[in-house]
């Protein structure tokens, strides 16, 4: 009864908390030509679209999820990762629920698995309590499967004091135009009533390909470049610059980390941006977010504030926190279109 008291007590504070740091989370619309286009899925997913997007219409995101977890060829999944971030991402819906902001806020996913293309972006907006022009900001870009309230949710505990605009893009945004990002961010603006100021981007799997693509091509509009759980992809290794700053996370156990891809394609990308910077979640996999919340938050508050160092350590040979890189036999590594 006591131990059932206590955690009560926590979860009003760590509530009431949150609903001091955080005003409103919000949706934002805007008319656009750029969404994402209707995606097909591979093999045997496909066959189970229809009855997914039928769920969508009628279910809560969390019942989504679970069902989207039940078959894991929807999200391209294997059944051992699926049945080890299950609950993992209950928990995150539980805390959902119980939130006063977000059990609130209507899910994304319809949008991303539209049947046509959307005439109109779409986003979400955490509005931290007393927001200024100066409050820092992060655009956040999903990963594969579409945009998940809970990205949102985690990012606002994490970093509770930033103004955070979570666009979505389709089932992946590999590819999203990174002017897309830019009308996301000028609808922020407009919905704030202020500028934003020039925020961090943050890409998540697919969303860190698409990142990554985006930094490029609009290298002004955006203060740095954090990339979780991806790498840059081919047609990005060669073209950041000098004046841009960039740091990758990913877990020790990912295999693009395990067989030497991830260092050996930051070695080239250093060629033309020293402060090109890796940091290494150990014992972690790809999930590392939901496994490992503590260090993934102390990786993006360090990432995302402040220039990052090129050095050795970042680099993977080191210690401080950040585990050494083990080279290992080759293995495939994701899709950069994923």
């Amino acid at each position: 009864m006591l131990h059932r008291m206590k955690f009560l007590f926590a979860a009003c504070i760590y509530f009431g908390l949150q609903s001091w740091i955080v005003a409103e989370v919000v949706t934002l619309s805007w008319e656009t030509k750029l969404a994402a286009p209707t995606q097909t899925l591979p093999g045997d997913a496909q066959k189970l679209l229809p009855a997914f997007r039928l769920g969508l219409a009628t279910l809560p995101e969390s019942s989504i999820v679970a069902l989207a977890l039940s078959q894991p060829a929807l999200l391209r999944l294997s059944s051992s990762q699926s049945a080890a971030i299950a609950p993992l991402v209950s928990k995150r819906y539980e805390l959902i629920t119980a939130s006063p902001e977000y059990s609130k806020v209507p899910s994304q996913l319809p949008y991303c698995f539209s049947d046509v293309r959307p005439s109109r972006g779409s986003a979400l907006i955490q509005i931290p309590a007393g927001a200024t022009p100066k409050s820092p900001a992060i655009v956040f870009l999903h990963g594969y499967g579409g945009s998940f309230l809970w990205y949102l949710h985690w990012l606002s505990e994490a970093l509770p004091d930033r103004i955070i605009v979570a666009p979505a893009y389709g089932i992946s945004p590999a590819d999203v135009p990174a002017a897309y990002l830019i009308e996301a961010i000028d609808a922020a603006s407009v919905r704030l009533g202020f500028p934003l100021q020039k925020p961090t981007l943050v890409g998540l799997s697919a969303g860190g390909f698409g990142a990554c693509r985006a930094y490029q091509k609009a290298p002004d509009r955006f203060e740095r470049l954090v990339c979780l759980g991806a790498y840059p992809p081919d047609d990005t290794i060669r073209r950041f610059t000098r004046t841009q700053t960039v740091r990758f996370v990913a877990g020790s156990r990912e295999p693009f980390v395990t067989n030497g891809h991830l260092r050996s394609l930051l070695q080239t990308v250093r060629a033309t941006c020293p402060l090109a910077a890796l940091t290494i979640i150990p014992e972690a996999d790809h999930f590392f977010m939901l496994s490992h919340p503590d260090e993934t938050r102390k990786a993006l508050e360090s990432s995302s504030t402040g220039t990052p160092k090129a050095n050795k350590t970042d680099a993977g040979n080191g210690s401080n926190g950040i585990c050494r890189v083990i080279d290992a036999p080759s293995s495939p590594s994701p899709d950069p279109k994923r």
